[in-house]
């Protein structure tokens, strides 16, 4: 078969253009270190190693959800922790008062102010804010959840902020049943019997009524009749009780957070398989281009004067 100087002339060309797209190829493999340079290289890959990227961006966002979140939790908790120790002092004072019996006008003009003073705390604690946010609010997050008198003044529904897919967290919380609010008369258990006690001292020191009041005085919680060391300890253990919710709260979030971070350096690790080249490998496709190229040229040199006439003896 004779072969046409045209064909020859295309055949080079072709192989020409292959063998210097590979030396192009392969050297910007090795200048960028990475295998896929356009999605043309590998369609799987490159569709693998974008699906884990967008893996990654959302374990991203949760990420900064969840440091958010924590921040929220660590504080709340710290305040439901202060009412709680406050609640623990202020409940060994009333067993002191109720188990004294006789205390003369001083000595109860000084518990008084003690109580009042600790009613106080617990309420600034509550109407704790973040900035401009009150964390004990719900959703109403501009105002004081309570009030000075303990009556609570927020919302009911709270703000939560998806933490994992599926797992939503509180950003503001639920006031009324944190910290322990009587369904009767809406106001903080704990400092409505604060109050109660308050105003016998009161009435003692005035000479209207007797501090042996605070043994048979009663409120009313939640539509049932109890006495006040009893509703004390009522709002003291919804506190606690909730403080704890709190504290799983934290153990989750803490949890997913090294669940993500597991998740982010696996996910990492396999994009770097799907798009990193393997250098040595790498410079080793290019010396073969670059062989396959110069031999290339020197063949179609070699070949290109050649004739028939060169075979004849």
């Amino acid at each position: 078969m004779r072969i046409t100087d045209l064909l020859k002339y295309d055949n080079y060309i072709k192989n020409d253009q292959i063998r210097q797209n590979e030396i192009e190829k392969y050297s910007k493999q090795i200048s960028t270190g990475k295998k896929l340079l356009s999605p043309s290289d590998d369609t799987v890959a490159t569709v693998s190693a974008l699906r884990l990227k967008t893996i990654n961006q959302d374990i991203e966002r949760y990420g900064r959800n969840m440091d958010f979140v924590l921040n929220v939790l660590d504080s709340a908790e710290t305040q439901l922790n202060s009412i709680v120790e406050a609640g623990q002092e202020l409940r060994v004072e009333i067993v002191r008062l109720l188990n004294t019996g006789v205390l003369d006008k001083e000595d109860a003009k000084v518990l008084r102010d003690y109580f009042v003073n600790m009613k106080d705390y617990i309420i600034k604690q509550a109407n704790f804010k973040i900035g401009d946010t009150a964390i004990f609010g719900g959703v109403k997050t501009q105002t004081d959840p309570f009030a000075p008198d303990g009556t609570y003044q927020g919302e009911t529904t709270e703000t939560k902020v998806p933490v994992a897919p599926g797992v939503e967290l509180n950003t503001t919380f639920n006031g009324k049943v944190y910290l322990g609010v009587n369904n009767d008369t809406n106001k903080m258990i704990l400092t409505e019997t604060i109050d109660k006690i308050v105003n016998i001292i009161d009435n003692a020191i005035s000479g209207v009524g007797s501090l042996g009041d605070l043994n048979t005085a009663t409120i009313s919680v939640n539509g049932q009749n109890v006495k006040l060391l009893e509703a004390f300890d009522i709002g003291l253990n919804t506190v606690m009780q909730y403080r704890s919710v709190i504290g799983t709260q934290i153990k989750t979030i803490q949890d997913l957070k090294t669940i993500n971070d597991q998740n982010k350096v696996f996910n990492n690790d396999l994009i770097s398989k799907l798009e990193d080249t393997e250098s040595a490998e790498a410079i080793t496709n290019l010396q073969k281009a670059q062989v396959a190229y110069q031999a290339l040229i020197s063949v179609f040199n070699q070949n290109r004067q050649l004739s028939l006439l060169d075979f004849f003896k």
